[in-house]
């Protein structure tokens, strides 16, 4: 037999509602990014690439419960759960505060731009090179998929502190201060985008810090549901 599911409920949840957010990031990012393209509209290009980026967070469970469900187990090393899911913090940053420097500070896009990327860099290179102390990864209950937690004070924990912090700077405050100026569908857009990232924090906060269970499972669907006021936001903008 090649398919199982040899999962308790919470693991099965686990693994479903981290695929559901991976797919429907997926979807809606694609669809702008096809969208934005058509239409040269590059900011609209670089934040469907952001949304993509964004719910790669979620590949580790995804990918733990394919490999379950396909018979081969888990993570042979449950290091590579973290990379998986954690690799993409830099590039979804990086795009982020591409949309987040043209909202509040467009003159200085370049510098911050740079500064972005110089941390994403050093996160990355924290994140391939010292794995193991930057993350506690017990092996999993009977049932249960792999689950990871960031050791406090560890740099990488530090490093998304940081940019949970200039999200909320440069892309709440940004969307705001946009909507602001703005008037009639473009002011709702801006606010969808706002709210967006306003939830995003603290669902990206709680995701790495409960244990699978009925809490968890509703952080995850209200991520989708951030995936989609992401996906409205743009798909304004490009009608």
């Amino acid at each position: 037999m090649i398919f199982q599911i040899d999962l308790s409920p919470t693991g099965l949840m686990d693994g479903l509602t981290a695929t559901l957010v991976v797919s429907f990031a997926l979807a809606f990012g694609i669809i702008i990014f096809y969208q934005a393209v058509k239409r040269g509209a590059s900011l609209l290009k670089y934040g469907a690439i952001m949304a993509i980026f964004t719910g790669l967070f979620w590949l580790g469970p995804t990918t733990d419960l394919l490999l379950v469900i396909l018979g081969i187990g888990h993570f042979e090393n449950r290091l590579i759960y973290c990379i998986l899911g954690y690799m993409w913090v830099f590039p979804a940053h990086f795009f982020a505060m591409y949309i987040g420097a043209d909202l509040m500070l467009p003159n200085k896009k370049k510098i911050i731009l740079i500064v972005s990327a110089i941390l994403g860099i050093v996160f990355e290179l924290f994140l391939f090179l010292d794995t193991a102390n930057a993350f506690n990864v017990p092996p999993p209950p009977e049932g249960e998929l792999v689950d990871t937690h960031f050791e406090y004070g560890h740099p990488l924990f530090i490093f998304v502190a940081i940019f949970l912090v200039t999200i909320f700077i440069f892309l709440v405050l940004g969307s705001l201060r946009a909507a602001r100026k703005s008037s009639g569908q473009i002011r709702k857009n801006f606010y969808y985008l706002a709210l967006a990232f306003f939830l995003f924090i603290p669902i990206a906060v709680l995701d790495g810090l409960l244990d699978p269970g009925p809490i968890l499972f509703v952080i995850r669907i209200l991520m989708i549901f951030v995936a989609w006021l992401i996906y409205l936001s743009l798909r304004i903008r490009v009608e």
